[in-house]
Protein backbone atom coordinates (compact mmCIF):
# COMPACT_ATOMS: atom_id res chain seq x y z
CA UNK A 1 0.00 0.00 0.00
CA UNK A 2 1.50 3.34 -1.06
CA UNK A 3 -1.24 5.84 -0.12
CA UNK A 4 -0.61 7.80 3.07
CA UNK A 5 -3.58 7.77 5.46
CA UNK A 6 -5.31 10.97 6.59
CA UNK A 7 -5.93 9.53 10.06
CA UNK A 8 -4.43 6.88 12.31
CA UNK A 9 -5.87 5.97 15.69
CA UNK A 10 -3.67 3.67 17.78
CA UNK A 11 -2.94 2.22 21.22
CA UNK A 12 -6.59 1.27 21.58
CA UNK A 13 -8.84 -1.67 22.30
CA UNK A 14 -10.72 -1.65 19.01
CA UNK A 15 -13.68 -4.00 18.55
CA UNK A 16 -14.01 -4.41 14.80
CA UNK A 17 -17.04 -6.76 14.53
CA UNK A 18 -15.01 -8.42 11.75
CA UNK A 19 -14.54 -12.18 12.08
CA UNK A 20 -10.96 -12.28 10.79
CA UNK A 21 -9.66 -9.61 13.19
CA UNK A 22 -12.21 -9.14 16.00
CA UNK A 23 -9.90 -6.87 17.99
CA UNK A 24 -7.02 -4.63 16.89
CA UNK A 25 -4.85 -1.84 18.31
CA UNK A 26 -4.85 0.61 15.43
CA UNK A 27 -6.79 1.77 12.38
CA UNK A 28 -5.74 3.87 9.38
CA UNK A 29 -8.17 5.69 7.10
CA UNK A 30 -7.89 7.65 3.87
CA UNK A 31 -10.56 9.78 2.21
CA UNK A 32 -13.23 8.54 4.58
CA UNK A 33 -12.53 4.82 4.23
CA UNK A 34 -10.59 2.41 6.40
CA UNK A 35 -7.47 1.22 4.60
CA UNK A 36 -5.75 -0.88 7.28
CA UNK A 37 -6.24 -2.37 10.73
CA UNK A 38 -3.80 -4.19 12.97
CA UNK A 39 -1.21 -3.77 15.69
CA UNK A 40 0.47 -0.43 16.39
CA UNK A 41 3.74 -1.60 14.88
CA UNK A 42 1.92 -2.47 11.65
CA UNK A 43 -0.17 0.69 11.28
CA UNK A 44 1.92 3.56 12.67
CA UNK A 45 4.66 3.28 9.99
CA UNK A 46 1.99 3.97 7.35
CA UNK A 47 1.66 7.57 8.51
CA UNK A 48 3.27 10.55 6.83
CA UNK A 49 3.71 14.29 7.40
CA UNK A 50 0.02 15.01 6.75
CA UNK A 51 -1.39 12.15 8.84
CA UNK A 52 -3.39 13.04 11.95
CA UNK A 53 -2.36 10.54 14.65
CA UNK A 54 -4.51 10.01 17.74
CA UNK A 55 -3.25 8.04 20.73
CA UNK A 56 -6.22 6.36 22.36
CA UNK A 57 -4.30 5.51 25.56
CA UNK A 58 -5.99 2.12 25.71
CA UNK A 59 -9.56 3.36 25.19
CA UNK A 60 -12.17 1.09 23.66
CA UNK A 61 -13.38 1.82 20.14
CA UNK A 62 -16.49 0.36 18.47
CA UNK A 63 -17.95 0.85 15.00
CA UNK A 64 -20.18 3.89 14.67
CA UNK A 65 -23.52 3.05 16.28
CA UNK A 66 -26.46 2.64 13.92
CA UNK A 67 -29.98 3.34 15.21
CA UNK A 68 -32.11 1.62 12.59
CA UNK A 69 -35.49 2.96 13.78
CA UNK A 70 -35.13 6.58 14.78
CA UNK A 71 -37.49 9.47 14.04
CA UNK A 72 -34.71 12.04 13.91
CA UNK A 73 -36.71 14.85 12.35
CA UNK A 74 -39.40 14.55 15.02
CA UNK A 75 -36.73 14.44 17.73
CA UNK A 76 -35.28 17.69 16.42
CA UNK A 77 -38.69 19.37 16.38
CA UNK A 78 -39.33 18.03 19.88
CA UNK A 79 -36.18 19.83 21.04
CA UNK A 80 -38.05 23.10 20.45
CA UNK A 81 -41.07 22.04 22.58
CA UNK A 82 -41.77 21.24 26.25
CA UNK A 83 -39.82 18.14 27.27
CA UNK A 84 -42.01 15.92 29.46
CA UNK A 85 -39.78 12.85 29.48
CA UNK A 86 -38.56 13.38 33.02
CA UNK A 87 -41.76 14.75 34.57
CA UNK A 88 -42.31 13.10 37.94
CA UNK A 89 -45.72 14.56 38.81
CA UNK A 90 -48.78 16.26 37.38
CA UNK A 91 -47.87 19.40 39.30
CA UNK A 92 -44.51 19.53 37.55
CA UNK A 93 -46.31 19.11 34.21
CA UNK A 94 -48.70 21.97 35.03
CA UNK A 95 -45.80 24.22 35.98
CA UNK A 96 -44.03 23.57 32.69
CA UNK A 97 -47.19 24.44 30.76
CA UNK A 98 -47.74 27.59 32.84
CA UNK A 99 -44.15 28.70 32.17
CA UNK A 100 -44.61 28.15 28.44
CA UNK A 101 -47.89 30.08 28.50
CA UNK A 102 -46.09 33.19 29.77
CA UNK A 103 -44.10 33.37 26.55
CA UNK A 104 -46.77 32.17 24.11
CA UNK A 105 -49.32 34.53 22.50
CA UNK A 106 -52.93 33.72 23.51
CA UNK A 107 -54.59 31.32 21.13
CA UNK A 108 -51.32 29.72 20.02
CA UNK A 109 -50.77 26.02 20.66
CA UNK A 110 -48.56 24.84 23.50
CA UNK A 111 -47.11 21.40 22.76
CA UNK A 112 -45.31 19.04 25.11
CA UNK A 113 -43.89 15.62 24.32
CA UNK A 114 -42.73 12.45 26.03
CA UNK A 115 -44.83 11.87 29.15
CA UNK A 116 -45.34 8.40 30.61
CA UNK A 117 -47.75 7.74 33.44
CA UNK A 118 -45.45 5.15 35.02
CA UNK A 119 -42.95 7.97 35.74
CA UNK A 120 -45.56 10.13 37.47
CA UNK A 121 -46.08 9.77 41.21
CA UNK A 122 -49.84 9.64 40.52
CA UNK A 123 -49.21 6.62 38.25
CA UNK A 124 -51.97 7.61 35.82
CA UNK A 125 -52.31 9.65 32.65
CA UNK A 126 -53.00 13.37 32.97
CA UNK A 127 -56.52 14.54 32.11
CA UNK A 128 -57.74 17.94 31.04
CA UNK A 129 -58.71 18.73 34.63
CA UNK A 130 -55.11 18.15 35.65
CA UNK A 131 -53.73 20.68 33.18
CA UNK A 132 -56.52 23.22 32.69
CA UNK A 133 -55.28 25.29 35.64
CA UNK A 134 -52.04 26.04 33.76
CA UNK A 135 -53.78 28.16 31.10
CA UNK A 136 -57.24 28.95 29.81
CA UNK A 137 -55.95 31.07 26.95
CA UNK A 138 -54.03 28.46 24.95
CA UNK A 139 -54.89 25.09 23.43
CA UNK A 140 -52.51 22.53 24.94
CA UNK A 141 -51.53 19.15 23.48
CA UNK A 142 -49.28 16.78 25.42
CA UNK A 143 -47.99 13.76 23.51
CA UNK A 144 -47.41 10.55 25.41
CA UNK A 145 -44.27 8.78 24.19
CA UNK A 146 -46.52 6.65 21.98
CA UNK A 147 -50.03 6.64 20.54
CA UNK A 148 -51.90 8.73 23.11
CA UNK A 149 -52.30 12.45 23.79
CA UNK A 150 -53.79 14.54 26.54
CA UNK A 151 -55.31 17.90 25.60
CA UNK A 152 -56.83 20.66 27.70
CA UNK A 153 -60.40 21.93 27.60
CA UNK A 154 -59.48 24.79 25.25
CA UNK A 155 -58.18 22.24 22.72
CA UNK A 156 -61.25 20.03 23.13
CA UNK A 157 -63.51 23.00 22.40
CA UNK A 158 -61.39 24.06 19.43
CA UNK A 159 -61.68 20.54 17.97
CA UNK A 160 -65.42 20.37 18.64
CA UNK A 161 -65.06 17.36 20.93
CA UNK A 162 -67.84 17.07 23.50
CA UNK A 163 -70.02 14.47 25.20
CA UNK A 164 -71.82 13.76 21.92
CA UNK A 165 -68.71 13.20 19.80
CA UNK A 166 -68.46 9.53 18.77
CA UNK A 167 -65.18 7.62 18.90
CA UNK A 168 -63.48 7.69 15.49
CA UNK A 169 -62.73 4.40 13.77
CA UNK A 170 -59.55 2.95 15.23
CA UNK A 171 -59.47 5.37 18.16
CA UNK A 172 -60.95 6.26 21.50
CA UNK A 173 -62.03 9.51 23.19
CA UNK A 174 -61.68 8.74 26.89
CA UNK A 175 -64.41 10.11 29.14
CA UNK A 176 -65.25 10.95 32.74
CA UNK A 177 -68.05 9.03 34.43
CA UNK A 178 -70.54 11.69 33.34
CA UNK A 179 -69.70 11.07 29.68
CA UNK A 180 -67.75 14.26 29.07
CA UNK A 181 -64.34 13.87 27.40
CA UNK A 182 -61.45 13.86 29.86
CA UNK A 183 -58.83 15.05 27.36
CA UNK A 184 -57.22 11.66 26.69
CA UNK A 185 -57.21 10.74 23.01
CA UNK A 186 -56.01 7.28 21.98
CA UNK A 187 -54.79 6.04 18.60
CA UNK A 188 -56.64 7.66 15.66
CA UNK A 189 -58.54 9.98 18.03
CA UNK A 190 -55.26 11.89 18.43
CA UNK A 191 -55.78 13.30 14.95
CA UNK A 192 -58.87 15.24 16.04
CA UNK A 193 -56.51 17.72 17.68
CA UNK A 194 -53.19 16.99 15.99
CA UNK A 195 -54.71 17.94 12.64
CA UNK A 196 -55.28 21.45 14.05
CA UNK A 197 -51.60 22.04 14.82
CA UNK A 198 -49.75 24.48 12.55
CA UNK A 199 -47.73 22.74 9.86
CA UNK A 200 -43.99 22.49 10.38
CA UNK A 201 -42.14 24.65 7.84
CA UNK A 202 -39.22 23.40 5.76
CA UNK A 203 -36.87 25.71 7.64
CA UNK A 204 -38.09 24.33 10.98
CA UNK A 205 -37.72 20.76 9.73
CA UNK A 206 -34.16 21.32 8.50
CA UNK A 207 -33.26 23.00 11.79
CA UNK A 208 -34.69 19.97 13.62
CA UNK A 209 -32.58 17.58 11.54
CA UNK A 210 -29.52 19.67 12.26
CA UNK A 211 -30.18 19.83 16.03
CA UNK A 212 -30.90 16.13 16.45
CA UNK A 213 -28.09 14.85 14.24
CA UNK A 214 -25.56 17.04 16.02
CA UNK A 215 -26.70 15.67 19.37
CA UNK A 216 -26.54 12.08 18.13
CA UNK A 217 -22.83 12.41 17.40
CA UNK A 218 -22.22 12.90 21.13
CA UNK A 219 -23.60 9.39 21.70
CA UNK A 220 -21.48 7.75 19.01
CA UNK A 221 -24.44 7.45 16.64
CA UNK A 222 -23.18 7.84 13.08
CA UNK A 223 -26.11 6.31 11.15
CA UNK A 224 -29.87 6.15 11.53
CA UNK A 225 -32.86 4.91 9.58
CA UNK A 226 -35.84 7.28 9.65
CA UNK A 227 -39.17 5.44 9.19
CA UNK A 228 -42.56 6.52 7.94
CA UNK A 229 -41.78 9.76 6.09
CA UNK A 230 -44.17 11.85 4.08
CA UNK A 231 -42.97 13.64 0.93
CA UNK A 232 -42.47 17.01 2.69
CA UNK A 233 -40.26 15.33 5.29
CA UNK A 234 -38.16 13.65 2.62
CA UNK A 235 -37.71 17.05 0.96
CA UNK A 236 -36.50 18.41 4.30
CA UNK A 237 -33.87 15.67 4.44
CA UNK A 238 -32.76 16.49 0.92
CA UNK A 239 -32.52 20.14 1.89
CA UNK A 240 -30.55 19.40 5.05
CA UNK A 241 -28.17 17.14 3.14
CA UNK A 242 -27.54 19.67 0.39
CA UNK A 243 -26.96 22.43 2.94
CA UNK A 244 -24.51 20.33 4.94
CA UNK A 245 -26.80 20.44 7.96
CA UNK A 246 -27.41 16.69 8.35
CA UNK A 247 -24.58 15.25 10.43
CA UNK A 248 -25.28 11.50 10.56
CA UNK A 249 -25.77 9.04 7.72
CA UNK A 250 -29.50 8.66 7.13
CA UNK A 251 -31.66 6.08 5.39
CA UNK A 252 -35.21 7.12 4.52
CA UNK A 253 -38.33 4.93 4.69
CA UNK A 254 -41.28 6.52 2.86
CA UNK A 255 -44.62 6.02 4.61
CA UNK A 256 -46.91 3.58 2.90
CA UNK A 257 -50.11 1.87 4.13
CA UNK A 258 -51.34 2.32 7.69
CA UNK A 259 -50.55 5.97 8.46
CA UNK A 260 -53.25 8.37 7.29
CA UNK A 261 -56.84 7.46 6.56
CA UNK A 262 -57.14 10.28 4.04
CA UNK A 263 -54.40 8.76 1.85
CA UNK A 264 -56.32 6.54 -0.53
CA UNK A 265 -54.91 3.32 -1.88
CA UNK A 266 -54.40 4.68 -5.39
CA UNK A 267 -52.21 7.50 -4.06
CA UNK A 268 -50.10 5.10 -2.02
CA UNK A 269 -49.76 2.71 -4.93
CA UNK A 270 -48.60 5.63 -7.06
CA UNK A 271 -46.01 6.57 -4.41
CA UNK A 272 -44.47 3.10 -4.59
CA UNK A 273 -44.86 2.39 -8.30
CA UNK A 274 -44.35 5.50 -10.36
CA UNK A 275 -41.14 7.04 -9.07
CA UNK A 276 -39.18 4.55 -11.12
CA UNK A 277 -37.11 3.86 -7.99
CA UNK A 278 -36.76 1.18 -5.37
CA UNK A 279 -34.74 0.34 -2.28
CA UNK A 280 -31.08 1.31 -2.40
CA UNK A 281 -30.92 4.68 -4.18
CA UNK A 282 -28.58 7.25 -2.64
CA UNK A 283 -25.08 8.00 -1.45
CA UNK A 284 -23.05 7.41 1.71
CA UNK A 285 -24.95 10.12 3.62
CA UNK A 286 -28.55 9.87 2.39
CA UNK A 287 -30.29 6.80 1.00
CA UNK A 288 -33.74 5.54 0.10
CA UNK A 289 -34.38 2.19 1.73
CA UNK A 290 -37.70 0.51 2.52
CA UNK A 291 -41.40 1.29 2.51
CA UNK A 292 -42.78 1.74 6.03
CA UNK A 293 -46.16 0.23 6.92
CA UNK A 294 -48.10 -0.09 10.17
CA UNK A 295 -50.79 -2.53 11.19
CA UNK A 296 -51.51 -1.83 14.88
CA UNK A 297 -50.71 0.43 17.84
CA UNK A 298 -48.90 -0.29 21.12
CA UNK A 299 -49.25 -2.27 24.34
CA UNK A 300 -49.07 0.37 27.06
CA UNK A 301 -51.56 2.51 25.10
CA UNK A 302 -53.65 -0.70 24.76
CA UNK A 303 -53.96 -0.29 21.01
CA UNK A 304 -51.94 -3.33 19.84
CA UNK A 305 -53.59 -6.15 17.87
CA UNK A 306 -53.70 -9.07 20.27
CA UNK A 307 -55.08 -12.61 20.23
CA UNK A 308 -56.60 -12.02 23.69
CA UNK A 309 -57.92 -8.89 25.44
CA UNK A 310 -55.65 -6.76 27.58
CA UNK A 311 -55.77 -7.44 31.30
CA UNK A 312 -59.02 -6.03 32.73
CA UNK A 313 -60.74 -5.86 29.34
CA UNK A 314 -63.25 -8.35 27.96
CA UNK A 315 -62.88 -7.86 24.20
CA UNK A 316 -60.10 -7.31 21.69
CA UNK A 317 -60.69 -3.77 20.47
CA UNK A 318 -59.94 -2.76 16.89
CA UNK A 319 -57.30 -0.06 16.77
CA UNK A 320 -55.68 -1.41 13.61
CA UNK A 321 -54.28 1.16 11.24
CA UNK A 322 -55.15 -0.82 8.11
CA UNK A 323 -57.38 -3.72 7.20
CA UNK A 324 -55.34 -6.88 7.93
CA UNK A 325 -57.12 -8.62 5.06
CA UNK A 326 -55.15 -6.34 2.72
CA UNK A 327 -51.70 -7.26 4.04
CA UNK A 328 -50.87 -9.86 1.40
CA UNK A 329 -52.01 -7.62 -1.43
CA UNK A 330 -49.92 -4.69 -0.19
CA UNK A 331 -46.88 -6.86 0.49
CA UNK A 332 -47.11 -8.50 -2.94
CA UNK A 333 -47.29 -5.13 -4.66
CA UNK A 334 -44.29 -3.60 -2.89
CA UNK A 335 -42.27 -6.81 -3.12
CA UNK A 336 -42.86 -7.12 -6.87
CA UNK A 337 -41.73 -3.50 -7.38
CA UNK A 338 -38.41 -4.23 -5.69
CA UNK A 339 -39.09 -2.43 -2.43
CA UNK A 340 -38.03 -3.76 0.93
CA UNK A 341 -40.87 -3.40 3.44
CA UNK A 342 -40.81 -2.80 7.18
CA UNK A 343 -44.10 -3.09 9.06
CA UNK A 344 -44.92 -1.89 12.55
CA UNK A 345 -46.32 -5.01 14.25
CA UNK A 346 -46.52 -5.03 18.05
CA UNK A 347 -49.30 -7.31 19.27
CA UNK A 348 -48.90 -11.07 19.13
CA UNK A 349 -51.65 -11.26 16.51
CA UNK A 350 -50.04 -8.45 14.48
CA UNK A 351 -46.66 -10.25 14.61
CA UNK A 352 -48.20 -13.58 13.59
CA UNK A 353 -50.30 -12.28 10.72
CA UNK A 354 -47.57 -10.01 9.32
CA UNK A 355 -44.88 -12.70 9.39
CA UNK A 356 -47.13 -15.24 7.67
CA UNK A 357 -48.24 -12.70 5.07
CA UNK A 358 -44.59 -11.92 4.30
CA UNK A 359 -43.85 -15.65 4.02
CA UNK A 360 -46.68 -16.20 1.56
CA UNK A 361 -45.57 -13.20 -0.49
CA UNK A 362 -41.95 -14.36 -0.73
CA UNK A 363 -42.94 -17.95 -1.49
CA UNK A 364 -45.17 -16.80 -4.34
CA UNK A 365 -42.50 -14.54 -5.86
CA UNK A 366 -39.05 -15.54 -4.58
CA UNK A 367 -36.39 -12.87 -4.85
CA UNK A 368 -33.84 -11.22 -2.60
CA UNK A 369 -35.38 -8.87 0.00
CA UNK A 370 -34.85 -7.21 3.37
CA UNK A 371 -38.42 -7.32 4.70
CA UNK A 372 -38.80 -6.92 8.45
CA UNK A 373 -41.15 -6.70 11.40
CA UNK A 374 -40.68 -3.49 13.37
CA UNK A 375 -41.05 -3.77 17.16
CA UNK A 376 -41.77 -7.52 17.00
CA UNK A 377 -42.86 -7.78 20.65
CA UNK A 378 -44.46 -11.21 20.94
CA UNK A 379 -43.61 -13.99 18.48
CA UNK A 380 -45.65 -17.12 17.86
CA UNK A 381 -44.00 -20.38 16.87
CA UNK A 382 -45.46 -20.11 13.39
CA UNK A 383 -44.15 -16.57 12.92
CA UNK A 384 -40.69 -17.59 14.14
CA UNK A 385 -40.59 -20.43 11.63
CA UNK A 386 -41.63 -18.08 8.82
CA UNK A 387 -39.07 -15.45 9.78
CA UNK A 388 -36.28 -17.99 9.97
CA UNK A 389 -37.13 -19.72 6.71
CA UNK A 390 -37.56 -16.53 4.69
CA UNK A 391 -35.04 -14.33 6.54
CA UNK A 392 -37.54 -11.74 7.68
CA UNK A 393 -35.80 -9.36 10.07
CA UNK A 394 -36.86 -8.30 13.57
CA UNK A 395 -36.18 -4.63 14.34
CA UNK A 396 -36.61 -4.37 18.11
CA UNK A 397 -36.29 -1.51 20.62
CA UNK A 398 -34.57 -2.66 23.82
CA UNK A 399 -35.08 0.83 25.24
CA UNK A 400 -38.74 -0.18 25.70
CA UNK A 401 -37.63 -2.93 28.09
CA UNK A 402 -35.90 -0.33 30.23
CA UNK A 403 -38.48 2.44 30.17
CA UNK A 404 -41.86 0.67 29.99
CA UNK A 405 -41.19 -2.98 30.79
CA UNK A 406 -42.87 -2.74 34.20
CA UNK A 407 -46.17 -1.80 32.59
CA UNK A 408 -46.27 -5.05 30.61
CA UNK A 409 -47.50 -7.00 33.62
CA UNK A 410 -50.38 -4.55 34.00
CA UNK A 411 -51.33 -4.77 30.33
CA UNK A 412 -50.64 -8.32 29.09
CA UNK A 413 -49.94 -10.37 32.22
CA UNK A 414 -46.88 -12.23 33.44
CA UNK A 415 -46.79 -15.08 30.91
CA UNK A 416 -46.78 -12.87 27.84
CA UNK A 417 -44.57 -10.25 29.49
CA UNK A 418 -41.83 -12.87 29.80
CA UNK A 419 -41.97 -13.44 26.03
CA UNK A 420 -41.33 -9.76 25.31
CA UNK A 421 -38.81 -8.80 22.61
CA UNK A 422 -37.31 -12.29 22.38
CA UNK A 423 -33.77 -11.35 21.29
CA UNK A 424 -32.18 -14.67 22.28
CA UNK A 425 -34.85 -16.59 20.41
CA UNK A 426 -34.45 -14.48 17.28
CA UNK A 427 -30.70 -15.03 17.22
CA UNK A 428 -30.97 -18.75 17.99
CA UNK A 429 -33.42 -19.15 15.09
CA UNK A 430 -31.04 -17.37 12.71
CA UNK A 431 -33.38 -14.40 12.28
CA UNK A 432 -31.69 -11.06 11.51
CA UNK A 433 -32.14 -9.09 14.74
CA UNK A 434 -31.51 -5.35 14.77
CA UNK A 435 -31.68 -3.16 17.89
CA UNK A 436 -32.81 0.47 17.80
CA UNK A 437 -34.44 3.15 19.95
CA UNK A 438 -37.62 4.34 18.16
CA UNK A 439 -37.05 7.73 19.70
CA UNK A 440 -39.26 9.73 20.41
CA UNK A 441 -41.64 6.85 21.06
CA UNK A 442 -39.42 6.17 24.04
CA UNK A 443 -37.42 8.40 26.38
CA UNK A 444 -33.90 8.45 25.05
CA UNK A 445 -31.74 7.66 22.03
CA UNK A 446 -28.75 6.68 24.20
CA UNK A 447 -27.64 3.37 22.60
CA UNK A 448 -26.06 2.16 25.82
CA UNK A 449 -29.51 1.93 27.40
CA UNK A 450 -30.40 -0.48 24.59
CA UNK A 451 -27.22 -2.50 25.08
CA UNK A 452 -27.78 -2.66 28.84
CA UNK A 453 -31.36 -3.84 28.33
CA UNK A 454 -30.36 -6.57 25.89
CA UNK A 455 -27.71 -7.90 28.29
CA UNK A 456 -29.54 -7.56 31.63
CA UNK A 457 -33.23 -7.47 30.57
CA UNK A 458 -33.78 -4.99 33.41
CA UNK A 459 -36.22 -2.08 33.58
CA UNK A 460 -35.37 1.28 35.13
CA UNK A 461 -37.01 -0.03 38.33
CA UNK A 462 -34.81 -3.12 38.37
CA UNK A 463 -37.49 -5.59 37.24
CA UNK A 464 -36.14 -8.40 35.07
CA UNK A 465 -38.22 -9.03 31.94
CA UNK A 466 -37.88 -12.37 30.13
CA UNK A 467 -34.40 -13.18 31.50
CA UNK A 468 -34.07 -16.20 29.20
CA UNK A 469 -34.01 -13.76 26.28
CA UNK A 470 -30.79 -12.03 27.42
CA UNK A 471 -27.91 -12.03 24.93
CA UNK A 472 -24.15 -11.50 25.24
CA UNK A 473 -22.50 -8.09 25.13
CA UNK A 474 -20.87 -8.86 21.79
CA UNK A 475 -24.21 -9.98 20.32
CA UNK A 476 -25.88 -6.84 21.63
CA UNK A 477 -23.21 -4.59 20.13
CA UNK A 478 -23.45 -6.43 16.81
CA UNK A 479 -27.19 -5.71 16.73
CA UNK A 480 -26.37 -1.98 16.91
CA UNK A 481 -23.43 -1.96 14.50
CA UNK A 482 -22.82 -4.85 12.11
CA UNK A 483 -26.40 -6.07 11.58
CA UNK A 484 -28.32 -2.81 10.87
CA UNK A 485 -26.62 -2.32 7.47
CA UNK A 486 -28.35 -5.52 6.35
CA UNK A 487 -31.62 -3.59 6.52
CA UNK A 488 -30.36 -0.79 4.31
CA UNK A 489 -28.27 -2.86 1.90
CA UNK A 490 -25.05 -1.31 3.15
CA UNK A 491 -23.14 -4.33 4.48
CA UNK A 492 -20.32 -3.40 2.12
CA UNK A 493 -20.14 0.14 3.53
CA UNK A 494 -20.44 0.16 7.29
CA UNK A 495 -20.98 -1.63 10.57
CA UNK A 496 -17.47 -3.06 10.88
CA UNK A 497 -13.98 -1.65 11.31
CA UNK A 498 -12.15 -3.26 8.43
CA UNK A 499 -10.49 -2.19 5.17
CA UNK A 500 -12.94 -0.86 2.62
CA UNK A 501 -15.54 0.23 5.16
CA UNK A 502 -16.48 3.81 5.97
CA UNK A 503 -14.30 5.12 8.79
CA UNK A 504 -17.12 5.60 11.31
CA UNK A 505 -16.11 4.89 14.92
CA UNK A 506 -16.98 5.76 18.52
CA UNK A 507 -14.39 5.98 21.31
CA UNK A 508 -15.78 4.98 24.71
CA UNK A 509 -14.76 6.13 28.18
CA UNK A 510 -14.60 2.57 29.54
CA UNK A 511 -14.39 -1.05 28.46
CA UNK A 512 -17.83 -2.15 27.33
CA UNK A 513 -16.88 -5.84 27.45
CA UNK A 514 -15.49 -5.94 30.99
CA UNK A 515 -17.22 -3.22 33.00
CA UNK A 516 -19.94 -4.21 35.49
CA UNK A 517 -23.40 -4.66 33.99
CA UNK A 518 -24.72 -1.55 35.71
CA UNK A 519 -21.83 0.49 34.32
CA UNK A 520 -23.03 -0.06 30.77
CA UNK A 521 -25.64 2.61 31.50
CA UNK A 522 -22.88 5.01 32.49
CA UNK A 523 -20.77 4.64 29.33
CA UNK A 524 -20.01 7.95 27.67
CA UNK A 525 -18.60 8.60 24.21
CA UNK A 526 -15.38 10.59 24.36
CA UNK A 527 -14.90 10.91 20.59
CA UNK A 528 -16.89 10.23 17.44
CA UNK A 529 -15.29 9.77 14.02
CA UNK A 530 -17.38 10.01 10.85
CA UNK A 531 -15.78 9.32 7.49
CA UNK A 532 -12.32 9.57 9.01
CA UNK A 533 -13.02 13.01 10.51
CA UNK A 534 -13.29 13.73 14.23
CA UNK A 535 -16.78 15.23 14.51
CA UNK A 536 -17.24 15.14 18.29
CA UNK A 537 -15.00 15.23 21.35
CA UNK A 538 -16.15 15.28 24.94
Amino acid sequence: MTATPNLIIHNGTILTMAHDKPQVQAVASLNGRIIATGADHEILPLGGPGTKIINLHGAMVVPGLNDAHNHMLEVGIKMTRIALDECKSLEEMRNLIADAAKNTPPGKWIIGEGWNESFLKENRPPTCRDIDAATDKHPVLLKRFFNMDTVNSVALKLAGIDANTPDPAGGSIERYSDGHPNGILRASAKLLCRNLLPAVTQDEAILGIEKASTTYLSYGITSIQEPGLYPWEMRAYMGAHRAGRMHVRTSLMPSWHGFREEEIEAELDDRAANLGLWSGLGDDMLRLTALKMAVDGGTTSRTAWMFNPFIGESVVRDFNRLNPADLRRYFARGHALGWDIGIHAIGDRAHHESALAFADTIAANPHEHRHNLIHAYFATEESLQAMSKYQIGAVIQPTFIYFEGDDLFRDVGEELAHQYKPARTYLDRGIPMIASSDIPSTFHYNPFISLYSLVTRKTHKGTVIAPKEAISREEALRSYTATPPWLTREEHLKGKIQPGMLADMAVLDRNYLTCDDEEILQIKVSMTILGGQVVYTR
